[in-house]
């Protein structure tokens, strides 16, 4: 899974691509804030990922 350095103490946050798409917000399990990851201020590049993804599932035969 991909994951973000929390912008308070830098412990990685993982994350699924297809949540931040649904707006889902995060908590950092070491200091406890809370980030949401805008759609609309990274639509491009998650879209880019979002199709790499699917992609490179369908080259391994993952479902």
């Amino acid at each position: 899974m991909p994951s973000i350095p929390c912008p308070k103490c830098k412990t990685q946050i993982t994350f699924n691509v297809k949540d931040i798409l649904d707006g889902k917000a995060y908590n950092c399990m070491t200091c406890n804030i809370k980030i949401t990851l805008s759609y609309k201020d990274n639509e491009t590049a998650l879209s880019q990922a979002t199709k790499q993804l699917d992609k490179l599932k369908d080259e391994l035969g993952i479902k």
